[in-house]
């Protein structure tokens, strides 16, 4: 087995910083510097973008599941799921063992350029599954579910949470207004009561912000998920995200469940440009993005030493992408699954175009045959004989548009 190798002669977005007709070589899993390797050297092409893999800081991975259920607008998420769990779409869905769901999202995060998740759920619930998904699922945080009394009671208080984050230096995550009743607008002040807003503290939603809550947000350094897909679907609103920018708090875009968000990340992030756009008349920066997908959460969750971006030492995480030529930045907001051309985690092949079989073979990573979106793919596991169980569950050809096998 080969393992040092390079990737040449094409585009490579660090994303600081744009390399044309560049290299980069991993050795052992890890980014060694940005030259031909010696060893084995693989000549990608011009028309190919290379970034970090994608960080999707926010799903709920027991959710995939389609389509989505709702009859909004919602005051807050607690009478929708209310309505989610006594829909049918839910019943087909836990005709489904708990691994095979998990695995589904996990194929929906990885055909869309994902190799890292966070998954919002207590240790309880994914500690059993995650080890044996074919991506990266986080697994040093500390959360609750929501600072409210509608919080579904996940871990042991925000309180002990937030300590235990500081003890062991990983963030504590938790929902935050989402909705605008008047419970779910004491989200800062209940965090603050419990001296669980800092540096630490990892929030997502925050659709009910004021403008005094986002100027604590930014004065404890906390930091920020924005899934507009989702809030627009269950709420018709989304996040003051203008307004958390121009405070220096740091965001990430994130999915949430297909039960209630986009497909997947590339749909979430053209979203949120659309959404943007509407609310304030102006165009949010494709590189803003880009960082929203890739350094910031990575700072967010205190991964940043290993992910988020390509820098010597950190891991060979790698999305490549078919582009065109003009703002590479713009190219991986419109790509759409298709363009997804190769991925790496740690510097093992796990998707991508069959043109490029020799990389896996080379690099001994088994893989089977797929088509998306009419292209011919390889990829990790067996995605197709998932989605055969999940039809034999269900007992009909159920189709899911985020993992179109």
């Amino acid at each position: 087995m080969i393992d040092e190798y390079s990737l040449s002669s094409l585009t490579i977005v660090t994303p600081y910083e744009i390399k044309s007709g560049a290299s980069i070589k991993i050795s052992q899993g890890k980014i060694m510097d940005f030259s031909r390797s010696r060893v084995k050297d693989y000549e990608i092409g011009d028309s190919y973008i290379l970034f970090p893999a994608i960080i999707n800081p926010h799903d709920h991975l027991y959710g995939s599941y389609y389509p989505k259920v709702g009859n909004g607008t919602y005051i807050c998420w607690l009478p929708w799921d209310y309505d989610l769990k006594s829909s049918p779409v839910y019943e087909e869905r836990n005709k489904n063992t708990p691994f095979e769901i998990y695995q589904i999202g996990a194929y929906k995060n990885l055909i869309s350029g994902v190799t890292t998740v966070h998954d919002h759920i207590p240790h309880c619930v994914n500690d059993a599954y995650i080890d044996k998904l074919p991506i990266r699922v986080l697994r040093n945080y500390t959360l609750a579910h929501e600072a409210s009394v509608y919080d579904l009671k996940w871990g042991d208080g925000v309180d002990i949470e937030h300590k235990r984050a500081i003890e062991n230096n990983i963030p504590f995550v938790t929902h935050i207004e989402e909705g605008f009743d008047e419970e779910s607008l004491r989200g800062i002040d209940i965090l603050e009561a419990n001296k669980a807003l800092s540096e630490y503290t990892v929030l997502i939603h925050g659709i009910g912000f004021s403008e005094a809550d986002i100027k604590k947000v930014a004065k404890r350094k906390a930091h920020f998920i924005w899934c507009p897909g989702s809030n627009v679907y269950m709420f018709e609103r989304t996040a003051k995200v203008k307004e958390l920018m121009q405070a220096g708090v740091n965001i990430s875009i994130g999915t949430d469940s297909p039960a209630s968000g986009e497909l997947n990340i590339l749909d979430e992030i053209r979203f949120a440009k659309k959404v943007y756009g509407e609310m304030y008349n102006e165009e949010l920066n494709d590189e803003t993005i880009v960082k929203m997908i890739t350094v910031n959460p990575a700072k967010a969750f205190r991964v940043q030493d290993r992910l988020g971006s390509l820098e010597k030492n950190k891991s060979g995480d790698l999305l490549i992408i078919s582009g065109k030529k003009g703002n590479p930045h713009s190219s991986l907001i419109n790509a759409g699954l298709e363009d997804i051309s190769l991925i790496f985690l740690e510097g093992k092949p796990l998707y991508g175009d069959d043109k490029f079989e020799s990389i896996f073979r080379d690099l001994n990573s088994e893989y089977i045959r797929i088509k998306i979106e009419g292209r011919n793919k390889l990829i990790f596991g067996d995605p197709k004989g998932l989605m055969e169980k999940v039809r034999k569950n269900v007992g009909f050809h159920k189709e899911l548009p985020f993992l179109p096998i």
